[in-house]
């Protein structure tokens, strides 16, 4: 869901609610501007509700990432299906629209300005995200190629780092420096073909 509100893993409606607070906090202060007690003032959940549920600060915002990468995760699980009942360039496109449509979002985006932030003093919650986030983009892009690639032929390690290095590059690159805005859905479907295309005729040298 593109700008909004990731969907939550199950939990119970306190939890979320918390959650819900604290995803909007962290974004508007940051997670050094950010504070717990400073969290229950403005929001008007008490500190004891969000100590229930969360040791402290960094927890809390590991929680976050999960619950904001959540839906993108269950989008990924969802092209396994896809992945064995159609050619190589539809799985890629696919798994391109699916990748584009959350990591081309403003609040994704967002979101990981404060993670890459925050890594430097923390690496295992830069190592956190990478897990769920990147690594399984890179896990299903491999998939993919076992299906469809010959490993005595290809390598499909190296493919999956080419192929979203060129997916990925310019686009964030454009997105970071504010040069394009948030793309539409039709933009993300146009892009995703492109890349698709470049990416056959110049690793595989198919037309």
């Amino acid at each position: 869901m593109r700008g909004a509100q990731r969907r939550a893993p199950a939990q119970s409606s306190k939890e979320q609610e918390v959650l819900d607070v604290a995803s909007e906090y962290f974004l508007t202060h940051g997670y050094e501007g950010a504070s717990i007690n400073a969290m229950a003032r403005t929001s008007g959940i008490s500190k004891e509700s969000i100590y229930r549920y969360f040791s402290g600060k960094k927890e809390l915002f590991e929680a976050v990432i999960d619950r904001e990468l959540a839906e993108y995760k269950e989008r990924m699980q969802a092209l396994d299906s896809i992945i064995k009942t159609t050619d190589l360039r539809c799985a890629l496109v696919a798994l391109s629209e699916t990748v584009l449509g959350v990591i081309t979002a403003d609040r994704t985006l967002a979101l990981r300005r404060l993670i890459f932030e925050e890594a430097t003093r923390s690496p295992d919650l830069g190592q956190h995200y990478y897990q769920i986030g990147p690594e399984q983009a890179y896990a299903k892009l491999e998939a993919v190629f076992a299906v469809h690639l010959d490993p005595e032929e290809f390598d499909h390690n190296a493919l999956s780092r080419h192929f979203l290095a060129l997916l990925l590059h310019r686009v964030i690159l454009a997105r970071e420096c504010r040069v394009q805005a948030e793309p539409t859905a039709a933009e993300i479907t146009a892009l995703a073909m492109q890349v698709v295309e470049d990416f056959l005729k110049i690793f595989l040298h198919r037309t």
